[in-house]
């Protein structure tokens, strides 16, 4: 069994930088002044300590489900593919603002996505999050619900790549409803 290293490394190198970044607006992520880099530091910065512990808590649990199913390689591509994009989306939703976007929502929304394939007994609990999520960014609550849809769209594109023993990713995503017919998970020989 493949352990958690990759996930723990991100979990903690994102409290360090918690402790350590000071004041996140310096290397947040601003849509109006948007650059790959603040996409890559806004990943580690959170506005509070429950903001941080949330979002821990769910790279932790998520995380390591997808890194024991794919790998450390892959899970920190996912996490920065899923972070990145989940920037990108915030940025056509509010492309002039000039809030200070922080925190790894984005990423682990991408994490969560994958989860959901992998296991789908974890369908219910992934849509009642992005259900809560939705609630939240109604009532004005600070969400940013486009970067959390974003990193979750990445999460399940990077499903259509995955492969797994004997291809049981197909049988996933059958028992998830999520029938996907533009590609395929088998070799041709």
């Amino acid at each position: 069994m493949i352990r958690p290293i990759a996930t723990f490394a991100l979990v903690a190198a994102t409290v360090l930088a918690y402790f350590a970044a000071g004041d996140p607006s310096v290397y947040g992520f601003i849509p109006a002044h948007a650059t790959f880099g603040s996409m890559l530091t806004s990943l580690f910065l959170h506005a509070s300590w429950l903001h941080l512990s949330c979002n821990m808590v769910f790279l932790a649990i998520f995380g390591t489900v997808v890194e024991r199913s794919v790998g450390h390689l892959r899970l920190l591509a996912l996490y920065g593919a899923a972070g990145v994009g989940g920037c990108l989306m915030h940025v056509l939703v509010n492309p002039a603002s000039t809030s200070v976007l922080v925190g790894s929502s984005g990423a682990v929304f991408g994490l969560l996505a994958v989860a959901a394939v992998l296991q789908p007994r974890l369908l219910g609990f992934v849509g009642g999050v992005i259900l809560l999520n939705i609630w939240c960014s109604f009532n004005e609550t600070g969400s940013a619900a486009g970067c959390h849809l974003g990193g979750f769209a990445v999460g399940f594109l990077f499903c259509s790549g995955l492969r797994t023993d004997q291809d049981k990713f197909c049988l996933y995503i059958q028992k998830s409803g999520l029938v996907i017919k533009s590609f395929t998970l088998t070799q041709e020989e």
